[in-house]
């Protein structure tokens, strides 16, 4: 038998709030058949990327994914010429975005306390903040904003969260 713990707090507490600037993105729409072959190309495009800073991955529908993938703006020419190869090969359409940002909020277990998410988007809503994509993990909630947003935006979530001091 498992237990589950569900919490409720009127101000949430957080571990942190950072973000990360000069970011790219390529989004890729792909056909679920090309799945394996995007995984190889991955492989070499994280060789000349260095690192992602996210990966995200929604289906479209029964025949297509997307993918955005986030990594240092220095790398975008490289990246998105390898991909571009790629996705011409595989019926595949690539869309690319420079000067991006992504902001990370840490918590203890997301997944078993309520509304976190609806606290982050109506806060973003109210101040006119552009979400680009999102992701959820059990302990981290990821956003991708525009250039020269994460501080502002940061500014505002610390208002609507409690992140303890140090010491």
């Amino acid at each position: 038998m498992e237990t589950i713990a569900v919490y409720w707090e009127s101000k949430v507490k957080v571990y942190s709030i950072t973000h990360v600037t000069d970011l790219s993105l390529i989004n890729l729409a792909f056909p679920i058949k090309a799945t394996e072959e995007l995984g190889k190309a991955l492989m070499d495009l994280e060789d000349s990327v260095q690192r992602f800073e996210l990966v995200t991955q929604d289906y479209v529908n029964s025949t297509l994914c997307q993918m955005n993938l986030f990594y240092d703006q220095s790398k975008q020419e490289n990246a998105e010429k390898r991909m571009r190869k790629w996705a011409e090969k595989m019926q595949a359409t690539v869309t690319s975005v420079s000067h991006l940002e992504l902001i990370y909020l840490h918590g203890p277990h997301f997944q078993e306390r309520f509304g976190i998410v609806d606290i982050v988007f109506s806060a973003f809503k109210d101040d006119n903040i552009k979400i680009i994509t999102a992701g959820c993990a059990g302990t981290t909630i990821y956003l991708a904003v525009p250039d020269k947003t994460a501080v502002p935006a940061t500014r505002i979530l610390r208002q609507k969260f409690i992140i303890p001091a140090t010491v």
